[in-house]
Parts: structure tokens; C-alpha cells; sequence
């Protein structure tokens, strides 16, 4: 007992001496079980999902962990390796800071290695300041030796320094048969009305998708309502993710949380969907010719063999349907996509495009691009992007250019009755959940 008391102390004492170390996170490393409440809310979320940042800044840089992944993919081609989710300085900066190299240390039971870190670190975002301080959304890799599935995993700047923070690593589940669909959103935050979240939900299950993976950020109390319903219901893995610094609206350092909770969500659901959809709230990927998700994509898929230009990832214009146009009469105000029928020209090539891509080869992913593959998938086109006329990605928002430009495309606006399709079936669904949720 003495000598447990001793190591907890010299535990806590390390990890006082890291710059701006949570509490959260010194639970977390000595294996506490009670840490599991979201602050401010009556839903609990576990010690696996409480959304902590593992701390393992050091003197010379910042350096933040939200999640680590054992990623034994076949179309690595290589022995597997751990993917972080971070928010770090700048990794172009290390260097200046006469760091040159980092590495990983491996943990498994009593079984400690120390290895190099496998090459640099790949972007997820384009970063953001970190009190008030530069700082980079990225997915660091390390590698792993034969035989051994590390446990955990930390990251150090010298193969003799110790760090005292550990990040669990997690296998991802590995189911016998692989669903479509999951769509992954980037965590939730600021003000969402749960009648549009309920309606969302609802169109997702007609459009063919078996799980939406949401981390909350922030969010209010009948939001959280909505989402621990479908959790509930299996529908949303529901996650929570903290600020690792403040949640003061005008340091806006949400950006920097937005992108880890979308990568998160890949790596945890790889092996689980043969497909993921990168989409936000206030928005989907809306076949044009095709009644689902899965005809569509099966029809992209087959054109692409035929073209004998295979194509990984598939990319969908932009397409805002504008609040400040006419709406549709008669209808539901909780029923925004058949409400609101008009749309604005579609957005140039590029312009807030969102994505379906294939889990097996992303290894880092924006929020609207994947931005990597593995090897096995290097020789293929790595994007395609979708004629509009086979899918738009249809976005519902105010208009949020300059008053010259929002009157200049709001003149030019027509009609769009698409959402007609599944008018009866989306209508009665959101009806029945409202009444289930919030009345």
C-alpha cells in the first residue's frame, strides 16, 4: 500500500510539472473509474468516451492527444502502426526548437519500447491559435514491433526522457459482416435546433446509413436529449470531446476540435462500414438518379471500372438551399428540407465539397477531403469528383456571403422539389420522434 501511495504521488508530481494538465487527464493515467459525467449535464458518458485530451506537452512544445488507434489495415502493407489524433504547435516550428526527431513509446504490461516516430505527422486541418498561441490539427503515426499490440502509447523527444501521460490505445472492432454506411460529423457545438437534428437523423436512415458517430463539444440540454435518444436507440456512437483550453466564443478554439472528432470516428469504425460519409449537421449527400446512398454508390462504383479509372474517395458539389428564399407553404416548420425548395446555383469545383470515402484507405481526413491513402491505394485516383446531376451535397444555412453576392445568387434561385421523393416517409418519421423526444 506504501509503495502504491509513493507512485501515485511521484504520478501526480509529473504530471503537475506539464503545462496546462488537466485533472481529467491525471484520473485517466492512474486508472480511475469515476471521471464520467458530462459537466453541466444529466447525461453520463463513460470513462472510455469522457473526452478528455491526454496531456504530453513538454518544454519546448504542446502537444495533445484526443485518441490512439491500433491500425492494422492490409492496404498499409506494412507491419501496423498507432494513429494519434492531436492538436500539437506547429510541427514545422519543432524544429526550430532544436527538436529533430520524436519518438514513440510502446507499452504492454510490463513491456516497454522505445521507437522512432514514422516520418512527420499528417494534417487534418489548417490549424488555429491555442491561447492565443499557434497550434495544428494532425494524425502523428508510430510504428509497432512484430508481435507486440501495444496497450498504450506516449510520445517523447528523447529515447531517455520519461513521460509520466499515457494514452490508451484502442483496436477497433472488427464485426464478421460489414454494414454500408457511418456517417461521421465533426463535434457538435454552439446553438442547433433538435428539430432539425431529429429531421436529419431521420432523412440519414431513409438515405441507407446504420450509424452517426457525433462528439459533443457543446451543446444544449434538449440537443443532448435528441442525440442520447438515438444513442439509445443504437443509431449515434455519442461521444464527448473537451476544449483542451477554453470554450470562450471569441478565442473561437472550437476549429481546432473539429477535425480529430471526424479522424476519431474513421479509425474507430474502419472495419465496421465498407463506406463513411463526411457530412455536418446542416447538410447531406442527396442522390439525384438513385433512391439511396448504396445505388449510388454501387452505380459510381461501376462506372469506374468500366472507365478503368478506379477512384477511391468520391466527392459531391456544393449546393446551398439558402433560408433567405421563399418557402414552401403549408409545411412544417420543423421540416426544413421540405420547407425550404429553393436553391442557389451550384457551388464552384471544390467549394465545400463533402465526401464518401473508403475507410480502408484514408489515413487523415478534412472535413472536406481526405487528404492521404495507404500505400495499397496510392496507384488509384485518391478523389472523384461527382457530376452534379448523379448527387449534390445540399446545404441549408443562411446566406452567408457579402449583401452584393447573396442578392446576386438569390436572384438566380430555382426551384428543387427532389426532397418530394420521401416527403410522406421523412413527414410521419419526424413527426413520431418529436412526439417521442420533446413533446
Amino acid at each position: 500500500m506504501v509503495l502504491l501511495v509513493i507512485f501515485l504521488i511521484v504520478q501526480i508530481h509529473q504530471q503537475k510539472t506539464m503545462e496546462n494538465m488537466s485533472i481529467a487527464a491525471i484520473i485517466m493515467n492512474i486508472g480511475k473509474n469515476t471521471y464520467d459525467a458530462l459537466s453541466g449535464s444529466e447525461i453520463q458518458f463513460d470513462r472510455r468516451v469522457n473526452g478528455i485530451w491526454f496531456n504530453l506537452s513538454n518544454s519546448d512544445f504542446r502537444f495533445y492527444v484526443y485518441s490512439a488507434f491500433y491500425d492494422d489495415r492490409p492496404s498499409l502493407l506494412s507491419l501496423p502502426v498507432i494513429r494519434l489524433t492531436a492538436v500539437s504547435d506547429p510541427y514545422a516550428e519543432f524544429s526550430k526548437r532544436n527538436v529533430t526527431r520524436l519518438y514513440c513509446v510502446l507499452r504492454k504490461d510490463t513491456e516497454v519500447k522505445v521507437v522512432k516516430m514514422k516520418g512527420e505527422p499528417k494534417p487534418i486541418g489548417f490549424g488555429w491559435p491555442l491561447n492565443k498561441i499557434n497550434a495544428r490539427e494532425y494524425i502523428y503515426t508510430c510504428p509497432t514491433l512484430e508481435g507486440m499490440i501495444p496497450t498504450s502509447v506516449s510520445i517523447v523527444k528523447s529515447k531517455t526522457e520519461y513521460s509520466a501521460a499515457e494514452v490508451p490505445v484502442t483496436l477497433p472492432k472488427k464485426p464478421e459482416t460489414k454494414r454500408d454506411f457511418c456517417v461521421c460529423v465533426q463535434a457538435a457545438y454552439g446553438t442547433l435546433d433538435p428539430y432539425r437534428i431529429i429531421e436529419w437523423m431521420e432523412l440519414q436512415k431513409i438515405l441507407g446509413v446504420s450509424l452517426v458517430g457525433v462528439y459533443v463539444l457543446s451543446a444544449s440540454e434538449t440537443v443532448l436529449k435528441v442525440f442520447k435518444h438515438y444513442s439509445d436507440e443504437k443509431f449515434v456512437d455519442l461521444r464527448k470531446i473537451d476544449y483542451i483550453y477554453t470554450s470562450e466564443p471569441s478565442a473561437k478554439e472550437f476549429w481546432l476540435h473539429l477535425t480529430p472528432a471526424i479522424n476519431d470516428c474513421i479509425y474507430r469504425h474502419m472495419y465496421e462500414f465498407k463506406r463513411m460519409v463526411i457530412v455536418d449537421f446542416d447538410e447531406f449527400i442527396m442522390p439525384r438518379k438513385h433512391q439511396n446512398l448504396l445505388d449510388l454508390v454501387s452505380y459510381l462504383d461501376e462506372v469506374s471500372t468500366a472507365e478503368r479509372s478506379p477512384h477511391v474517395n468520391f466527392v459531391f458539389r456544393n449546393n446551398y438551399f439558402f433560408f433567405d428564399l421563399e418557402t414552401t407553404r403549408n409545411t412544417s416548420e420543423h421540416l426544413t428540407f421540405l420547407k425550404f425548395r429553393k436553391k442557389v446555383a451550384v457551388s464552384p469545383e471544390g467549394y465545400s465539397v463533402k465526401s464518401i470515402i473508403n475507410p480502408q484507405a484514408c489515413t487523415h481526413m478534412h472535413n472536406h477531403y481526405c487528404w492521404g491513402v495507404t500505400k495499397n491505394y496510392t496507384s488509384q485516383g485518391i478523389t472523384k469528383s461527382v457530376d452534379p446531376e448523379i448527387a449534390l451535397n445540399q446545404h441549408y444555412k443562411k446566406c452567408h456571403f457579402s449583401q452584393k453576392e447573396c442578392q446576386h445568387q438569390l436572384e438566380d434561385a430555382t426551384q428543387d422539389d427532389i426532397m418530394l421523393r420521401f416527403k410522406d416517409r421523412l413527414s410521419r418519421n419526424v413527426r413520431g420522434k418529436v412526439k417521442q423526444i420533446l413533446d
